[in-house]
Parts: C-alpha cells; structure tokens; sequence
C-alpha cells in the first residue's frame, strides 16, 4: 500500500502544475437591467460577450478613444466567408462604439475579437446565446486610475535653510582626527551648526561640560547638517576611538527671535 501512494502523489502534482486555465470576464449588469454590462479594464484580461441572433451588441469606448487612426484596428477570429459571414461587424463615424451581432448564418459562430485604439487593445471572447436575458446589449468598461506621481519633498522647502541664522559666529578651533571633522562649524548663540561629508560615517558629538566631563548632545538633522540645540565652549566628536575637540572663545549670546522669522518681517497668527 505504502508503494502505491509514492507513485500517486507525483502524478498529481504533474497534472495539477502542467494544468490551464483560461479565465475569461464577464461584465457585471447595472441595476436596472443585467444586460447592460461593465467591467473594470486590463490588458492581461479576456473579456466575454454573450450575442444573440436579431440582437446587437454595443462596445463603448473611453471618451476619447477612437479605432480611428492608424493603430486602430477590429479583428475577427472566425468572420465566415464573404457570401456568408457569421458575425456583423461595425463602428460609428467616431470610432468610438464598436456594433457586434451575429448574422443569420451563424450556426456555431464562438470566436476572438481584437480590437486596438489610440490608447489601448481588447480582447473578447464571444459566445453564442439563445436567452435574451444573456444576452449582452451594451459592454463598457471602468478604467484604473493611473499611479500618482510621487510628491516631491523638497517642493516648498529652502534647501539651502541655515538653521544657525542671525548673528552668527565661526571662530572656531580643530584638535584631534581630523578625518571625522566638519567641514563648517557656526553658531547663532542659541544653535551650533556642524556640516560633515554626506559620503562620511556620522560621528557622535558630546558637550564639554565645565567640570570637564562629556554629556551627549541633543540634536536634529537638517539635509546635511548636524544642528546641535545650544553653544559650548567646547565639543568632542567621537567616532569609534578618533577623537576631535571643536573649540569656541568668542561669547556669542544667544537672543529669541520675536519675530518668528529670519526676513525680517512680523508674523501674524490669528
């Protein structure tokens, strides 16, 4: 018993993975009547009619969307020959709604249709029925709206902000590994600024307390610089064991902008 199971469970698993299936869509009835029918459009699905002999049925295109040009393009898969054709094929001046019916010849008419536009191609599959209630009068379709593009970050906002504006002091003095330095320091009495190299690793920056001992820093990003909030007479950036001490003898005190802005003009809040 044991041996059969083993030969069973791989024939399963071959047919069930070389195995087809050819989904087609159907569109769905409005309310009022479930011959009117709509389907949502994709390029990688099949869409299926159902036509009626002595019925017409009506494909409506994007507002906008015509065969006519030179893309355009309907094609049968099976027309029938010329003295008896067996679907009626045509379009409107504009190009925009397509007229299917099968035609008084059609014994087993089921075929593909191609139609190609100035924006997209459809693909149907028409059926024959015999059942009015089946039967599809009028076929269009609900389109996806196309991705939104992406909003940009930096729409509305200064990239060059120097967020250490007013009065602003640079003398500052290097000691140490320089190859974690800075390459601007300032201040405006109440920030310190610190601009490395995007391409560095970002090293840690401590306050020099005056009983000689390091606190860390509170501080904010802002695009490529490293905005400390407060002055010291001293920083230590550290990085593994490099080691750089940034010094500053010049008391620039700090001041609180009323204003609210750096152009000089008054904010109003209401």
């Amino acid at each position: 018993m044991r041996k059969i199971i083993k030969y069973i469970v791989p024939v399963c698993l071959i047919f069930s993975v070389t195995g087809f299936v050819h989904a087609e869509i159907a569109g769905k009835g409005s309310v009022s009547d479930k011959r009117i029918q709509t389907a949502l459009y994709s390029p990688d699905n099949v869409f299926r009619i159902y036509a009626m002999k002595d019925r017409t049925t009506m494909i409506q295109l994007e507002q906008g969307e015509t065969i006519n040009t030179d893309a355009g393009a309907m094609n049968l898969g099976k027309p029938g020959t010329e003295g008896a054709p067996e679907w009626l094929l045509g379009a409107n001046k504009a190009g925009s709604l397509i007229m299917i019916k099968p035609s008084r010849y059609a014994e087993d008419p089921r075929t593909n249709l191609i139609v190609s536009t100035n924006r997209r191609t459809y693909l149907f599959e028409l059926h024959l029925t015999q059942s009015p209630a089946l039967a599809t009068y009028l076929f269009r379709f609900n389109y996806p709206k196309p991705p939104e593009v992406g909003k940009n970050p930096f729409v509305g906002r200064n990239i060059n902000e120097n967020p250490c504006d007013g009065i602003i002091n640079k003398k500052y003095q290097k000691r140490g590994d320089m190859i974690i330095s800075p390459y601007q320091v300032w201040d405006n009495g109440t920030f310190t600024c610190f601009r490395f190299p995007t391409n560095a690793p970002r090293p840690v920056i401590y306050e020099v307390l005056p009983d000689g001992t390091e606190t860390m820093v509170n501080a904010r990003p802002v695009n490529d610089i490293l905005v400390v909030h407060g002055v010291s007479r001293e920083f230590r950036i550290r990085l593994n064991r490099l080691v750089l001490a940034v010094r500053s003898n010049v008391e620039n005190t700090g001041w609180y902008n009323y204003k609210g802005t750096t152009t000089g003009e008054v904010r109003e809040v209401k």
